[in-house]
């Protein structure tokens, strides 16, 4: 790896800044550092550090005066001496191995930075999206309370934290502990134990109740599981903020207008791990294993997108409303077009040339392919976490274009703070790392007003909130908030906000001190880097034991594979597999697609006579062939389709219970049910050509009677007849 792959990313290349080489650098790029500093005035010292290592001019003034005698003595020399000296070597290209390497073993830290943002907000809508059936599917009031899981498994032995919690205040203290683990991971506090605890919530509430487990839920799980391997922390996030902070603490504008000591000197830009080929290859199965399972004439002949359309329990409701006039031309091609999607993603992942063009089309691939899934079906996880998945495959190459594409000199600033105010110190220390693309100088400035302001390139001076406002404005996506600060009502309070803050030394009162001195931590004792070594062996062979286990457990899942071949599955990979459902079943709507569709309906007796479907609050109905969507969410969807399978007909006591409590829920003493009937009722999605479904049937799965509300029925006299409709 050539120094430039290992160069840190708070310096911007040369193609970004637009500079004349002759001019003196700042940390903002051109001379606009020097011209914001005033006509005449020199740089701030430590300003060149800002400029990229292969860009600086390869020797200073008193070198190049070296050079100059130099050369004036060779010429001096020339007849004395007629020998001639060897050609300089040529650079020797990349080996194999480097080109190996920056393919396929190779993560971008900022890349890990912001899938970890992504991933952390993924992570919050994924919970608030189970909160509407939180006590539903988790609580001992539930479809299937913690003592019938743990009696009746549902899996082969799969580990479930939520199975230690049972009442709904239990869970709900659960739910809150789950979202701050998710935020930390959002902003990168204590990063690895917080990914290490969001693969135990992540895997724990997947696997609570497999009745609603989806091939979703399976990728939910791996991409934890993957990315707990990966540094996820090391840029963009609190920790590294934390950590630099401690390692260079800076008191003077010189020190501030140093970048050098930004990031960690151990953790350069490229992170090589053997997770590189590793994901690559999950991610080339989830989609190679799913084209080469659709065998179905529907796909064959391009009408499977037509089938899934109508299937109401999944599908939207807005795409209900539209799907009878998709022309056929537009059904052909996006049933096409899957299948060409998921073909061609495992091809340019593992392409060997063109490594840069063929990531950014596998993304763009990736996000069409699960954006209008997550927009068309109710899917649960799994569109949005390939989303995220997606973003792993960002490179230095993108990085580089998006920072000339961000970058704009004319944001440069220069930073006036008062040297006396520990606040503005601070905030001067918290800005320089967050300046990512040097358009910020610092300038120590005892009438800075309210403790910092800043000088625009024309001289003009800035305070209050519009100094804010151009300040956040020069650092990364600082553009999409940096607005807002300028509203009149909100700069005036903003304003005054600082004013009063600097009046009364919050920073001081807070226990903010300025460092006493100027001074860069030494590097780790010898035994320290020792350990850290062998802390990575330790996570590379961990990630090859996991990778061991998700092939075993390939090979004995996927139907191309066992239906050819008996592969062992022994006690230890199965285990390493399973423990987490950490399955590798990649089938999703094979061999052809869903063409029925089905729900289950209730109708139960209350006890004042009225006939009504606990699971909906409305009156039982059966009318399949005009409905438009269902409404369900993704949780509610699945339960129904596996309660009516007979391998679950054991769980069905659960449900009785829980159609039992339905008053409790609805606070209303008349809904008590007595007595009801279970139906299964499907119908067969339409015809190629037609809009209207067809073949509605009806299976009745079981009866059931409530003793406790038949005995409130019949001791109060005048009740009608509680026998369900037939």
């Amino acid at each position: 790896m050539n120094a430039k792959d290992d160069r840190d990313e708070s310096e911007p290349s040369g193609a970004l800044r637009n500079e004349d080489p002759s001019e003196p650098r700042g940390a903002g790029g051109k001379t606009a550092a020097a011209k914001g500093a005033g006509a005449g005035e020199d740089p701030p010292a430590g300003s060149r550090a800002a400029a990229n290592d292969g860009d600086r001019a390869p020797a200073d003034d008193d070198g190049a005066g070296a050079a100059a005698d130099d050369a004036d003595a060779d010429d001096a020399n020339a007849d004395a001496d007629d020998v001639e000296e060897p050609p300089a070597a040529r650079p020797r290209g990349p080996s194999m191995w480097d080109i190996l390497r920056d393919s396929f073993f190779t993560f971008d830290r900022r890349t890990l930075g912001f899938t970890r943002i992504l991933l952390g907000f993924f992570l919050i809508g994924d919970l608030f999206r189970r909160s509407w059936a939180w006590s539903d599917m988790f609580a001992d009031i539930g479809v299937l309370p913690n003592h019938v899981s743990l009696w009746r498994p549902q899996g082969s032995g799969n580990f479930s934290l939520v199975n230690a919690f049972s009442t709904q205040g239990e869970l709900w203290v659960l739910w809150v502990v789950i979202f701050a683990t998710y935020v930390c991971l959002l902003i990168g506090w204590k990063t690895k134990l917080m990914q290490v605890l969001s693969l135990v919530f992540v895997t724990s509430m997947n696997g609570r109740v497999l009745l609603i487990e989806n091939g979703g839920y399976v990728v939910h799980n791996l991409l934890l599981l993957w990315t707990c391997f990966l540094p996820m922390g090391d840029r963009f996030s609190l920790d590294a903020l934390l950590a630099s902070l401690k390692r260079s603490r800076e008191r003077t504008a010189d020190d501030l207008n140093d970048r050098t000591t930004i990031d960690d000197p151990l953790k350069p830009v490229s992170h090589v791990t053997v997770l590189g080929p590793v994901l690559l290859i999950q991610i080339a199965a989830i989609y190679f294993f799913n084209v080469v399972h659709k065998t179905g004439p529907a796909w064959k002949n391009g009408t499977a997108i037509h089938y899934v359309l109508y299937v109401d329990r999944m599908v939207t409701p807005i795409v209900a409303d539209v799907r009878d006039y998709a022309p056929k031309f537009l059904i052909l091609f996006m049933t096409k077009m899957v299948i060409s999607f998921e073909a061609a993603i495992p091809v340019c992942l593992l392409a060997p040339v063109g490594r840069a063009w063929a990531r950014r089309l596998t993304m763009v691939m990736m996000n069409v392919l699960h954006i209008g899934f997550g927009m068309t079906f109710v899917l649960g996880p799994f569109a949005w976490a390939l989303c995220v998945m997606s973003t792993l495959l960002f490179g230095r190459e993108d990085w580089e274009i998006a920072a000339r594409t961000m970058r704009r000199v004319h944001r440069t600033r220069v930073v006036l703070y008062d040297p006396r105010s520990p606040g503005a110190v601070l905030a001067c220390r918290v800005l320089k790392r967050m300046d990512r693309f040097g358009l910020l100088t610092f300038e120590a400035s005892s009438s800075a007003v309210h403790g910092l302001s800043v000088r625009r390139p024309d001289g003009a001076l800035g305070a209050g909130a519009e100094a804010l406002a151009d300040i956040i404005a020069a650092i990364p996506l600082g553009p999409a908030v940096a607005w807002a600060l300028r509203l009149p009502l909100v700069r005036d309070a903003v304003t005054a906000a600082m004013a009063a803050a600097h009046r009364r030394s919050l920073g001081r009162a807070l226990g903010v001190r300025i460092p006493e001195r100027s001074e860069v931590a030494p590097p780790p004792a010898p035994l320290r880097l020792w350990g850290r070594k062998g802390l990575i062996a330790l996570r590379e062979l961990g990630a090859l034991v996991m990778f061991a286990g998700a092939v075993n457990q390939a090979a004995v899942e996927l139907w191309v594979i066992k239906n050819r071949w008996k592969v062992p599955h022994p006690e230890e990979t199965r285990v390493l597999a399973q423990k987490l459902r950490f399955l590798q079943g990649w089938f999703m709507f094979s061999p052809n697609p869903v063409m029925d569709d089905g729900t289950i309906v209730v109708d139960a007796v209350t006890v004042d006579g009225r006939h009504i479907d606990p699971f909906t609050g409305k009156p039982p109905n059966f009318d399949l062939l005009h409905a438009k969507s269902f409404g369900y969410t993704q949780i509610w969807c699945d339960y129904f389709a596996r309660i009516k399978l007979p391998a679950n007909t054991t769980y069905r006591d659960a449900m009785k219970e829980y159609m039992y409590r339905y008053p409790e829920r609805t606070g209303r003493p008349e809904d008590a049910i007595v007595s009801g009937d279970v139906y299964w009722v499907k119908d067969w999605n339409p015809k190629w050509g037609s809009t209207e479904s067809y073949g509605e049937e009806r299976e009745k799965l079981f009866s059931f009677q409530n003793p406790k509300a038949q005995a409130r029925a019949e001791a109060e006299p005048g009740q009608p007849d509680q026998s369900p409709a037939n």
